[in-house]
Protein backbone atom coordinates (compact mmCIF):
# COMPACT_ATOMS: atom_id res chain seq x y z
CA UNK A 1 0.00 0.00 0.00
CA UNK A 2 1.68 3.64 -0.49
CA UNK A 3 1.32 5.72 2.20
CA UNK A 4 3.30 8.60 1.02
CA UNK A 5 3.45 11.59 -1.68
CA UNK A 6 1.32 14.76 -2.10
CA UNK A 7 0.69 14.43 -5.79
CA UNK A 8 -2.31 13.49 -6.51
CA UNK A 9 -1.70 9.73 -6.96
CA UNK A 10 -4.31 6.65 -6.58
CA UNK A 11 -3.00 3.79 -4.68
CA UNK A 12 -4.47 0.22 -3.45
CA UNK A 13 -5.10 -1.06 -0.20
CA UNK A 14 -6.06 -4.42 -1.08
CA UNK A 15 -8.85 -3.54 -3.84
CA UNK A 16 -9.48 -0.44 -2.14
CA UNK A 17 -8.92 2.79 -3.68
CA UNK A 18 -6.37 5.39 -1.88
CA UNK A 19 -6.55 8.99 -3.18
CA UNK A 20 -3.54 10.91 -1.99
CA UNK A 21 -2.01 13.99 -3.66
CA UNK A 22 -2.85 17.91 -3.01
CA UNK A 23 -6.27 18.09 -4.03
CA UNK A 24 -6.36 18.86 -0.17
CA UNK A 25 -3.35 20.06 0.61
CA UNK A 26 -2.64 17.46 3.22
CA UNK A 27 -0.34 14.54 3.31
CA UNK A 28 -3.03 11.69 4.05
CA UNK A 29 -1.03 9.08 3.90
CA UNK A 30 1.08 10.63 7.10
CA UNK A 31 -2.05 11.55 8.77
CA UNK A 32 -3.28 7.85 8.21
CA UNK A 33 0.14 6.36 9.69
CA UNK A 34 -0.11 8.74 12.64
CA UNK A 35 -3.45 7.65 13.58
CA UNK A 36 -2.06 3.97 13.15
CA UNK A 37 1.15 4.35 14.99
CA UNK A 38 -1.25 5.75 18.17
CA UNK A 39 -3.49 2.90 17.92
CA UNK A 40 -0.90 0.28 17.64
CA UNK A 41 0.75 1.54 20.56
CA UNK A 42 -0.86 -1.36 22.83
CA UNK A 43 0.16 -4.01 20.35
CA UNK A 44 3.73 -2.55 20.72
CA UNK A 45 3.66 -3.16 24.25
CA UNK A 46 2.75 -6.50 24.01
CA UNK A 47 5.15 -7.39 21.66
CA UNK A 48 7.77 -5.74 24.42
CA UNK A 49 6.32 -7.95 27.18
CA UNK A 50 6.60 -10.99 24.75
CA UNK A 51 10.57 -10.14 23.63
CA UNK A 52 10.65 -10.02 27.24
CA UNK A 53 9.12 -13.21 28.02
CA UNK A 54 11.09 -15.07 25.53
CA UNK A 55 14.35 -13.17 27.34
CA UNK A 56 13.32 -14.72 30.57
CA UNK A 57 12.47 -18.20 29.75
CA UNK A 58 15.49 -18.66 27.54
CA UNK A 59 17.66 -17.18 31.10
CA UNK A 60 15.98 -19.37 33.15
CA UNK A 61 16.58 -22.89 30.66
CA UNK A 62 20.05 -21.77 30.57
CA UNK A 63 19.83 -21.60 34.15
CA UNK A 64 17.77 -24.55 34.56
CA UNK A 65 20.19 -26.72 32.16
CA UNK A 66 23.04 -25.83 34.57
CA UNK A 67 21.25 -26.93 37.84
CA UNK A 68 20.52 -30.20 36.25
CA UNK A 69 24.03 -30.71 35.67
CA UNK A 70 24.60 -29.93 39.42
CA UNK A 71 22.10 -32.56 40.40
CA UNK A 72 23.73 -35.02 37.75
CA UNK A 73 27.28 -34.41 39.63
CA UNK A 74 25.95 -34.68 42.90
CA UNK A 75 23.54 -37.81 42.67
CA UNK A 76 26.96 -39.74 42.34
CA UNK A 77 28.49 -39.00 45.85
CA UNK A 78 24.48 -38.83 47.76
CA UNK A 79 23.89 -42.77 47.86
CA UNK A 80 21.73 -43.11 44.91
CA UNK A 81 18.34 -44.93 46.40
CA UNK A 82 16.94 -48.16 45.22
CA UNK A 83 18.07 -51.61 44.39
CA UNK A 84 20.55 -50.06 41.61
CA UNK A 85 21.61 -47.53 43.44
CA UNK A 86 24.93 -48.86 44.31
CA UNK A 87 26.15 -49.15 40.53
CA UNK A 88 25.76 -45.29 40.31
CA UNK A 89 27.47 -44.46 43.49
CA UNK A 90 30.98 -43.57 43.12
CA UNK A 91 32.08 -44.81 46.58
CA UNK A 92 31.25 -48.41 45.55
CA UNK A 93 33.03 -48.26 42.92
CA UNK A 94 35.83 -50.67 42.91
CA UNK A 95 38.87 -51.09 40.60
CA UNK A 96 40.73 -54.23 40.08
CA UNK A 97 44.95 -54.34 39.69
CA UNK A 98 46.82 -57.04 38.97
CA UNK A 99 50.48 -58.31 40.19
CA UNK A 100 52.84 -60.70 39.35
CA UNK A 101 56.11 -62.33 41.43
CA UNK A 102 58.32 -62.86 38.23
CA UNK A 103 59.61 -61.12 35.17
CA UNK A 104 56.25 -61.82 33.61
CA UNK A 105 53.81 -59.04 33.39
CA UNK A 106 50.58 -59.69 35.23
CA UNK A 107 48.44 -57.97 32.71
CA UNK A 108 49.83 -60.60 29.82
CA UNK A 109 48.24 -63.53 31.99
CA UNK A 110 44.97 -62.18 32.67
CA UNK A 111 42.92 -59.26 33.67
CA UNK A 112 39.88 -58.12 35.80
CA UNK A 113 37.26 -56.29 36.28
CA UNK A 114 35.03 -55.54 39.31
CA UNK A 115 31.44 -53.94 39.89
CA UNK A 116 30.19 -51.94 42.58
CA UNK A 117 29.02 -54.73 44.53
CA UNK A 118 32.17 -56.63 44.87
CA UNK A 119 33.89 -56.77 48.56
CA UNK A 120 37.12 -55.26 48.57
CA UNK A 121 39.64 -58.29 48.83
CA UNK A 122 43.28 -59.97 47.91
CA UNK A 123 43.32 -62.95 46.06
CA UNK A 124 46.06 -65.46 44.45
CA UNK A 125 45.59 -66.73 41.12
CA UNK A 126 48.09 -69.16 39.03
CA UNK A 127 46.92 -69.82 35.36
CA UNK A 128 47.82 -73.69 34.28
CA UNK A 129 45.93 -73.66 31.35
CA UNK A 130 43.78 -71.33 29.33
CA UNK A 131 40.68 -72.88 27.52
CA UNK A 132 40.72 -73.66 23.98
CA UNK A 133 38.10 -74.34 20.94
CA UNK A 134 38.13 -77.32 18.73
CA UNK A 135 39.48 -76.83 15.15
CA UNK A 136 39.98 -79.52 12.93
CA UNK A 137 41.24 -79.86 9.55
CA UNK A 138 40.48 -82.17 6.28
CA UNK A 139 42.82 -83.87 4.20
CA UNK A 140 44.13 -82.18 0.59
CA UNK A 141 41.84 -81.63 -1.88
CA UNK A 142 42.90 -80.88 -5.45
CA UNK A 143 40.51 -77.99 -5.98
CA UNK A 144 37.11 -76.70 -3.60
CA UNK A 145 34.94 -76.15 -7.13
CA UNK A 146 34.36 -79.78 -8.45
CA UNK A 147 30.88 -80.94 -7.50
CA UNK A 148 31.25 -83.42 -4.74
CA UNK A 149 28.76 -85.70 -6.09
CA UNK A 150 26.93 -86.47 -2.57
CA UNK A 151 23.37 -86.73 -1.15
CA UNK A 152 23.15 -86.68 2.55
CA UNK A 153 22.23 -84.42 5.09
CA UNK A 154 24.52 -83.81 7.65
CA UNK A 155 23.72 -82.41 11.04
CA UNK A 156 26.08 -79.85 13.11
CA UNK A 157 26.76 -78.31 16.18
CA UNK A 158 29.13 -78.45 19.08
CA UNK A 159 28.73 -80.79 22.02
CA UNK A 160 25.97 -79.81 24.24
CA UNK A 161 24.59 -77.26 21.59
CA UNK A 162 21.94 -76.73 19.43
CA UNK A 163 22.38 -78.15 15.89
CA UNK A 164 21.22 -77.62 12.31
CA UNK A 165 20.99 -79.92 9.44
CA UNK A 166 22.56 -79.04 6.49
CA UNK A 167 21.30 -80.84 2.71
CA UNK A 168 23.94 -81.65 0.75
CA UNK A 169 22.86 -82.30 -3.35
CA UNK A 170 25.28 -83.76 -5.88
CA UNK A 171 25.83 -80.70 -7.50
CA UNK A 172 27.63 -79.13 -4.25
CA UNK A 173 31.19 -78.19 -4.55
CA UNK A 174 33.55 -78.02 -1.24
CA UNK A 175 33.28 -74.61 -0.83
CA UNK A 176 28.90 -74.87 -1.57
CA UNK A 177 29.27 -76.69 1.57
CA UNK A 178 31.94 -74.45 3.32
CA UNK A 179 29.35 -71.75 2.64
CA UNK A 180 26.35 -73.77 3.60
CA UNK A 181 27.64 -74.80 7.60
CA UNK A 182 28.58 -70.94 7.60
CA UNK A 183 24.79 -69.97 7.31
CA UNK A 184 23.94 -71.66 10.17
CA UNK A 185 26.72 -71.15 12.20
CA UNK A 186 25.04 -68.40 14.56
CA UNK A 187 22.84 -71.62 15.45
CA UNK A 188 25.54 -74.02 15.78
CA UNK A 189 28.56 -72.60 17.16
CA UNK A 190 30.42 -73.85 14.20
CA UNK A 191 32.42 -72.49 11.16
CA UNK A 192 34.13 -73.44 8.13
CA UNK A 193 36.68 -72.48 5.90
CA UNK A 194 38.16 -73.29 2.96
CA UNK A 195 42.19 -72.94 3.15
CA UNK A 196 44.29 -72.48 0.19
CA UNK A 197 47.38 -74.04 1.07
CA UNK A 198 49.26 -74.79 -2.55
CA UNK A 199 48.49 -75.03 -5.82
CA UNK A 200 46.32 -78.35 -5.71
CA UNK A 201 46.53 -78.07 -1.86
CA UNK A 202 43.07 -77.18 -0.24
CA UNK A 203 41.97 -77.87 3.23
CA UNK A 204 38.80 -77.74 4.35
CA UNK A 205 38.94 -76.27 8.52
CA UNK A 206 36.06 -76.31 11.06
CA UNK A 207 36.23 -73.98 14.11
CA UNK A 208 34.24 -73.78 17.06
CA UNK A 209 32.82 -70.22 18.40
CA UNK A 210 33.12 -71.70 22.08
CA UNK A 211 35.61 -73.12 24.00
CA UNK A 212 35.79 -76.73 25.47
CA UNK A 213 33.16 -77.15 23.23
CA UNK A 214 34.01 -80.56 20.40
CA UNK A 215 32.57 -80.62 17.37
CA UNK A 216 29.81 -82.79 16.46
CA UNK A 217 29.39 -83.37 12.06
CA UNK A 218 27.38 -86.44 11.43
CA UNK A 219 25.63 -87.76 8.19
CA UNK A 220 22.86 -89.66 7.16
CA UNK A 221 25.01 -91.49 4.25
CA UNK A 222 27.52 -93.07 6.43
CA UNK A 223 29.18 -89.39 5.88
CA UNK A 224 29.87 -89.81 2.45
CA UNK A 225 29.80 -85.87 3.09
CA UNK A 226 33.03 -85.34 5.32
CA UNK A 227 34.72 -88.61 3.04
CA UNK A 228 34.78 -86.18 0.28
CA UNK A 229 35.78 -83.20 2.29
CA UNK A 230 38.73 -85.18 3.39
CA UNK A 231 37.83 -83.96 7.12
CA UNK A 232 36.34 -87.85 8.52
CA UNK A 233 36.80 -91.54 7.08
CA UNK A 234 34.14 -93.22 10.57
CA UNK A 235 31.28 -90.33 9.63
CA UNK A 236 32.54 -87.38 12.65
CA UNK A 237 34.04 -90.20 15.20
CA UNK A 238 37.44 -89.42 14.23
CA UNK A 239 38.77 -86.55 12.55
CA UNK A 240 41.20 -86.26 9.86
CA UNK A 241 43.57 -83.62 11.70
CA UNK A 242 43.15 -82.35 14.73
CA UNK A 243 44.98 -78.70 14.57
CA UNK A 244 43.67 -77.58 18.51
CA UNK A 245 41.73 -80.26 21.05
CA UNK A 246 38.80 -79.03 22.96
CA UNK A 247 40.12 -77.67 26.77
CA UNK A 248 38.80 -76.32 29.55
CA UNK A 249 40.39 -73.09 31.52
CA UNK A 250 42.00 -74.45 34.48
CA UNK A 251 43.63 -72.59 37.38
CA UNK A 252 44.30 -72.61 41.22
CA UNK A 253 43.08 -69.92 43.53
CA UNK A 254 44.51 -68.36 47.42
CA UNK A 255 46.63 -71.84 47.16
CA UNK A 256 43.68 -74.37 47.08
CA UNK A 257 44.87 -77.53 46.16
CA UNK A 258 41.73 -78.46 43.62
CA UNK A 259 41.98 -77.17 40.33
CA UNK A 260 39.27 -74.78 39.25
CA UNK A 261 38.07 -75.47 35.85
CA UNK A 262 35.96 -73.40 33.56
CA UNK A 263 35.04 -73.57 29.80
CA UNK A 264 35.43 -70.38 29.01
CA UNK A 265 38.26 -67.81 29.36
CA UNK A 266 36.02 -64.78 30.47
CA UNK A 267 35.12 -65.98 34.00
CA UNK A 268 33.11 -64.18 36.10
CA UNK A 269 31.31 -66.75 38.74
CA UNK A 270 34.82 -67.11 40.66
CA UNK A 271 34.74 -64.71 42.90
CA UNK A 272 31.01 -62.76 43.35
CA UNK A 273 30.93 -59.29 40.95
CA UNK A 274 34.52 -60.10 39.66
CA UNK A 275 35.31 -60.35 35.67
CA UNK A 276 38.59 -62.44 35.37
CA UNK A 277 39.46 -62.59 31.60
CA UNK A 278 42.53 -65.17 31.28
CA UNK A 279 45.14 -64.59 28.37
CA UNK A 280 47.67 -67.25 28.61
CA UNK A 281 48.82 -70.01 31.12
CA UNK A 282 51.94 -69.19 33.46
CA UNK A 283 51.98 -72.49 35.56
CA UNK A 284 55.36 -70.03 37.32
CA UNK A 285 53.86 -66.75 38.14
CA UNK A 286 51.25 -65.86 40.65
CA UNK A 287 49.12 -63.48 39.89
CA UNK A 288 47.89 -61.30 42.72
CA UNK A 289 44.59 -59.60 41.99
CA UNK A 290 43.27 -56.43 44.14
CA UNK A 291 39.89 -55.23 44.89
CA UNK A 292 39.82 -51.49 45.95
CA UNK A 293 37.37 -48.66 45.61
CA UNK A 294 38.36 -46.79 43.21
CA UNK A 295 39.48 -43.57 44.62
CA UNK A 296 40.31 -41.78 41.44
CA UNK A 297 36.36 -42.46 40.24
CA UNK A 298 35.24 -40.57 43.67
CA UNK A 299 37.54 -37.45 43.56
CA UNK A 300 36.80 -36.89 39.08
CA UNK A 301 33.18 -36.99 41.21
CA UNK A 302 33.82 -34.63 43.28
CA UNK A 303 35.61 -32.51 40.97
CA UNK A 304 32.39 -32.50 38.50
CA UNK A 305 30.50 -31.62 41.68
CA UNK A 306 32.80 -28.66 42.32
CA UNK A 307 32.99 -27.51 38.68
CA UNK A 308 29.06 -27.84 38.58
CA UNK A 309 28.29 -25.75 41.49
CA UNK A 310 30.45 -23.20 40.40
CA UNK A 311 29.09 -22.66 37.10
CA UNK A 312 25.48 -22.47 38.89
CA UNK A 313 27.17 -19.78 41.88
CA UNK A 314 28.31 -17.94 38.78
CA UNK A 315 25.06 -17.55 37.21
CA UNK A 316 23.41 -16.59 40.42
CA UNK A 317 26.38 -14.01 40.42
CA UNK A 318 26.02 -12.23 36.87
CA UNK A 319 22.29 -11.91 38.02
CA UNK A 320 23.06 -9.64 40.47
CA UNK A 321 25.60 -7.39 38.72
CA UNK A 322 25.25 -3.37 38.62
CA UNK A 323 27.66 -1.31 37.08
CA UNK A 324 29.13 2.03 38.27
CA UNK A 325 26.17 3.89 37.01
CA UNK A 326 23.85 1.94 39.08
CA UNK A 327 22.87 0.18 35.99
CA UNK A 328 22.12 -3.54 35.64
CA UNK A 329 24.48 -5.70 33.74
CA UNK A 330 23.59 -7.06 30.03
CA UNK A 331 23.64 -10.45 31.40
CA UNK A 332 21.37 -9.31 34.59
CA UNK A 333 17.92 -10.60 32.71
CA UNK A 334 16.80 -12.11 36.32
CA UNK A 335 17.89 -9.52 38.69
CA UNK A 336 15.60 -9.29 41.85
CA UNK A 337 13.78 -12.74 40.76
CA UNK A 338 12.98 -14.57 43.67
CA UNK A 339 13.18 -18.44 42.61
CA UNK A 340 17.08 -17.64 42.45
CA UNK A 341 16.85 -15.84 45.45
CA UNK A 342 15.23 -18.83 47.25
CA UNK A 343 17.58 -21.06 45.87
CA UNK A 344 20.51 -19.36 46.58
CA UNK A 345 19.76 -18.99 50.19
CA UNK A 346 18.89 -23.16 49.90
CA UNK A 347 22.17 -23.55 48.31
CA UNK A 348 24.30 -21.84 50.71
CA UNK A 349 22.90 -23.14 53.31
CA UNK A 350 23.28 -26.83 52.48
CA UNK A 351 27.25 -25.97 52.02
CA UNK A 352 27.85 -24.85 55.27
CA UNK A 353 25.41 -26.76 57.30
CA UNK A 354 27.11 -29.52 59.50
CA UNK A 355 26.58 -32.77 58.64
CA UNK A 356 24.35 -33.98 61.80
CA UNK A 357 24.64 -37.69 62.83
CA UNK A 358 28.21 -38.51 62.54
CA UNK A 359 31.14 -39.06 65.17
CA UNK A 360 31.66 -36.23 67.43
CA UNK A 361 36.00 -36.43 65.95
CA UNK A 362 34.54 -37.25 62.38
CA UNK A 363 34.93 -35.03 59.41
CA UNK A 364 31.19 -33.21 59.09
CA UNK A 365 31.58 -30.04 57.18
CA UNK A 366 32.78 -29.78 53.43
CA UNK A 367 35.89 -27.64 54.60
CA UNK A 368 36.67 -30.79 56.51
CA UNK A 369 36.67 -32.74 53.81
CA UNK A 370 39.19 -30.28 51.81
CA UNK A 371 36.55 -28.04 49.80
CA UNK A 372 37.00 -24.23 50.64
CA UNK A 373 34.15 -21.82 50.36
CA UNK A 374 35.27 -18.27 48.32
CA UNK A 375 34.00 -15.47 49.98
CA UNK A 376 32.39 -14.93 46.64
CA UNK A 377 30.33 -17.96 47.39
CA UNK A 378 32.08 -20.29 44.52
CA UNK A 379 33.98 -23.53 45.55
CA UNK A 380 37.92 -24.68 45.55
CA UNK A 381 39.34 -27.97 46.36
CA UNK A 382 42.31 -28.32 48.92
CA UNK A 383 43.83 -31.26 46.75
CA UNK A 384 46.39 -32.35 49.76
CA UNK A 385 43.83 -32.37 52.14
CA UNK A 386 41.21 -33.88 49.68
CA UNK A 387 43.45 -36.29 48.76
CA UNK A 388 44.38 -37.12 51.96
CA UNK A 389 40.80 -37.81 53.10
CA UNK A 390 39.78 -39.88 50.35
CA UNK A 391 43.00 -42.79 51.20
CA UNK A 392 42.33 -42.95 54.84
CA UNK A 393 38.99 -41.27 55.67
CA UNK A 394 36.80 -42.86 53.20
CA UNK A 395 34.21 -43.44 54.91
CA UNK A 396 34.17 -39.74 56.72
CA UNK A 397 34.03 -38.16 53.57
CA UNK A 398 31.12 -40.50 52.23
CA UNK A 399 29.08 -39.41 55.49
CA UNK A 400 29.33 -35.63 54.63
CA UNK A 401 27.93 -36.51 51.22
CA UNK A 402 25.83 -38.93 51.42
CA UNK A 403 22.53 -40.33 52.94
CA UNK A 404 23.98 -42.97 55.17
CA UNK A 405 21.55 -45.53 56.36
CA UNK A 406 21.99 -48.10 59.60
CA UNK A 407 19.37 -50.73 61.14
CA UNK A 408 19.58 -52.76 64.30
CA UNK A 409 18.08 -55.11 62.31
CA UNK A 410 19.21 -56.67 59.50
CA UNK A 411 16.06 -57.45 58.25
CA UNK A 412 15.72 -54.29 57.19
CA UNK A 413 16.70 -52.11 55.14
CA UNK A 414 16.39 -48.98 53.07
CA UNK A 415 14.93 -49.57 49.23
CA UNK A 416 13.60 -45.99 48.34
CA UNK A 417 13.13 -42.27 49.46
CA UNK A 418 11.47 -39.96 47.17
CA UNK A 419 12.29 -36.39 49.09
CA UNK A 420 14.95 -34.75 51.46
CA UNK A 421 14.44 -37.33 54.77
CA UNK A 422 15.71 -35.56 57.58
CA UNK A 423 14.59 -37.93 60.09
CA UNK A 424 18.03 -38.79 62.11
CA UNK A 425 17.62 -42.06 64.99
CA UNK A 426 14.02 -42.89 65.40
CA UNK A 427 12.69 -46.54 66.65
CA UNK A 428 10.31 -48.34 64.99
CA UNK A 429 8.19 -50.73 67.00
CA UNK A 430 6.98 -53.87 65.72
CA UNK A 431 4.55 -55.42 68.08
CA UNK A 432 5.22 -58.67 66.60
CA UNK A 433 2.54 -61.51 65.03
CA UNK A 434 0.71 -60.65 61.89
CA UNK A 435 0.99 -57.23 60.82
CA UNK A 436 0.41 -56.95 57.04
CA UNK A 437 -1.88 -54.29 56.55
CA UNK A 438 -1.69 -52.23 59.87
CA UNK A 439 0.43 -49.63 61.00
CA UNK A 440 3.99 -49.97 62.99
CA UNK A 441 4.21 -46.74 65.06
CA UNK A 442 7.53 -44.74 65.95
CA UNK A 443 6.94 -43.16 69.45
CA UNK A 444 3.64 -44.05 69.61
CA UNK A 445 2.56 -42.72 66.84
CA UNK A 446 1.58 -44.62 63.46
CA UNK A 447 4.86 -44.00 61.17
CA UNK A 448 4.90 -46.85 58.31
CA UNK A 449 2.28 -48.77 56.56
CA UNK A 450 2.81 -52.61 56.36
CA UNK A 451 2.36 -53.51 52.70
CA UNK A 452 3.77 -57.49 52.32
CA UNK A 453 7.53 -57.23 52.70
CA UNK A 454 7.79 -53.60 52.54
CA UNK A 455 7.33 -50.81 55.05
CA UNK A 456 6.08 -47.54 53.77
CA UNK A 457 6.32 -43.99 55.34
CA UNK A 458 2.82 -42.94 56.17
CA UNK A 459 1.72 -39.50 53.86
CA UNK A 460 2.16 -36.60 56.33
CA UNK A 461 5.01 -37.69 58.61
CA UNK A 462 8.22 -37.29 58.46
CA UNK A 463 8.72 -40.68 56.80
CA UNK A 464 6.68 -39.66 54.10
CA UNK A 465 8.35 -41.18 51.02
CA UNK A 466 10.91 -43.84 52.47
CA UNK A 467 10.31 -47.63 51.87
CA UNK A 468 11.80 -50.12 53.77
CA UNK A 469 12.22 -53.89 52.54
CA UNK A 470 11.26 -55.93 56.07
CA UNK A 471 13.06 -59.55 55.89
CA UNK A 472 10.50 -61.06 58.39
CA UNK A 473 6.86 -62.90 57.26
CA UNK A 474 4.49 -59.98 58.49
CA UNK A 475 1.75 -62.56 57.65
CA UNK A 476 3.33 -64.84 61.21
CA UNK A 477 1.00 -64.53 64.04
CA UNK A 478 3.56 -66.41 65.27
CA UNK A 479 6.48 -63.85 64.86
CA UNK A 480 7.60 -62.35 68.14
CA UNK A 481 7.99 -58.78 68.93
CA UNK A 482 11.21 -56.33 68.45
CA UNK A 483 12.06 -52.88 68.31
CA UNK A 484 14.45 -51.97 65.31
CA UNK A 485 16.08 -48.22 65.70
CA UNK A 486 17.07 -46.99 62.52
CA UNK A 487 19.83 -44.30 62.08
CA UNK A 488 20.20 -42.13 59.10
CA UNK A 489 22.34 -38.85 58.40
CA UNK A 490 21.78 -36.79 55.62
CA UNK A 491 24.71 -35.76 54.00
CA UNK A 492 25.17 -32.67 51.30
CA UNK A 493 25.60 -34.29 48.41
CA UNK A 494 21.65 -36.00 49.76
CA UNK A 495 20.40 -32.33 50.60
CA UNK A 496 21.56 -30.18 47.36
CA UNK A 497 20.24 -32.73 45.08
CA UNK A 498 16.59 -32.86 47.05
CA UNK A 499 16.50 -28.91 46.76
CA UNK A 500 17.46 -29.30 43.40
CA UNK A 501 14.43 -31.79 42.51
CA UNK A 502 12.09 -28.93 43.76
CA UNK A 503 13.64 -26.20 41.21
CA UNK A 504 14.12 -28.50 38.26
CA UNK A 505 11.67 -31.39 38.28
CA UNK A 506 10.22 -32.02 34.72
CA UNK A 507 6.63 -31.72 36.02
CA UNK A 508 6.40 -29.44 39.06
CA UNK A 509 10.19 -28.15 39.61
CA UNK A 510 9.26 -24.11 40.22
CA UNK A 511 11.34 -23.18 37.37
CA UNK A 512 9.80 -25.82 35.18
CA UNK A 513 6.54 -24.02 36.30
CA UNK A 514 7.91 -20.50 35.98
CA UNK A 515 8.83 -21.51 32.55
CA UNK A 516 5.70 -22.70 31.81
CA UNK A 517 3.66 -20.06 33.16
CA UNK A 518 5.81 -17.06 31.19
CA UNK A 519 4.99 -19.25 28.26
CA UNK A 520 1.03 -19.41 28.53
CA UNK A 521 1.47 -15.49 29.69
CA UNK A 522 3.49 -15.17 25.90
CA UNK A 523 0.50 -17.01 24.42
CA UNK A 524 -1.70 -14.76 25.78
CA UNK A 525 -0.32 -11.55 24.64
CA UNK A 526 -0.26 -13.39 21.32
CA UNK A 527 -3.86 -13.70 21.61
CA UNK A 528 -4.44 -10.68 22.40
CA UNK A 529 -1.75 -8.55 19.85
CA UNK A 530 -4.12 -10.62 16.52
CA UNK A 531 -7.24 -9.21 18.39
CA UNK A 532 -5.78 -5.32 18.08
CA UNK A 533 -4.25 -6.26 15.01
CA UNK A 534 -8.09 -7.25 13.85
CA UNK A 535 -8.84 -3.99 14.87
CA UNK A 536 -6.62 -1.94 13.52
CA UNK A 537 -7.71 -2.99 10.14
CA UNK A 538 -10.38 -2.26 10.26
CA UNK A 539 -9.67 1.17 11.67
CA UNK A 540 -7.39 1.84 8.59
CA UNK A 541 -9.76 0.51 6.14
CA UNK A 542 -12.15 3.50 7.90
CA UNK A 543 -9.14 5.99 7.56
CA UNK A 544 -8.68 5.21 4.09
CA UNK A 545 -12.58 5.44 3.03
CA UNK A 546 -12.62 8.55 4.99
CA UNK A 547 -9.50 10.45 3.50
CA UNK A 548 -10.24 8.95 0.45
CA UNK A 549 -14.28 10.11 0.00
CA UNK A 550 -12.56 13.53 1.45
CA UNK A 551 -10.02 13.60 -1.56
CA UNK A 552 -12.40 13.01 -3.56
CA UNK A 553 -14.90 15.78 -2.75
CA UNK A 554 -11.76 18.47 -2.35
CA UNK A 555 -11.18 17.44 -6.27
CA UNK A 556 -14.64 18.08 -7.06
CA UNK A 557 -14.75 21.34 -5.58
CA UNK A 558 -12.30 22.46 -7.18
CA UNK A 559 -13.26 21.05 -10.46
CA UNK A 560 -16.44 22.86 -9.87
CA UNK A 561 -14.41 26.14 -8.89
CA UNK A 562 -12.00 25.60 -12.11
CA UNK A 563 -15.27 25.82 -14.24
CA UNK A 564 -16.44 28.70 -12.65
CA UNK A 565 -13.95 30.30 -13.41
CA UNK A 566 -13.40 29.32 -16.51
CA UNK A 567 -16.86 30.42 -17.33
CA UNK A 568 -16.50 33.96 -15.77
CA UNK A 569 -13.50 34.37 -17.41
CA UNK A 570 -15.20 33.00 -20.28
CA UNK A 571 -17.98 35.92 -19.94
CA UNK A 572 -15.04 39.05 -19.34
CA UNK A 573 -14.28 38.49 -23.21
Amino acid sequence: MALAGTQGTVSFLGNSPLLTGSFSGLDTAAIIEASLAVKRIPIDRLENKISQNDTRIAAFNEFKTLLNNLQSAVNGLRNPPGSTGILSNVFEQKAAFVSSNTATAATEILGATATNNAAAGVYEIVVQQIAEAHKVSGSTLADVSTALGVTETITVGLAGGTTADIAVTPDMTATDVVYAINAVSSTTGVRASALKIAAGDYRVVLTAEDTNKAIQVTGDNAGATLAALGLSADNGATYTEVLQVPQPAQLTLDGIATVIERDSNEIDDLIDNVTIDLFKADVGTTVTLEIENDLSAARAQIDEFVTAYNDVKSFLLSQQEVNEDGELGSAAILFGDNLLRSLGRDLGGDLADLVDGVGASDLATLRSVGIEIGEDGLLTIDNGTLDANLVDKLDQVRAVFEFGFQSSSAEVRLVKRGQLLEVGTFVITDPGGAIDGTNLQVGGVDAFQVDGSVLRGLEGTIYEGMSLAYGRDTSDAGAVAQNITITTTTGIAERLYQHLENYVNASDGLITEEVNRLTAQSEDYSDKILALEDRLLIYQNTLVEKYAAMERAVAQAQAMADQLSAFLKGGDD
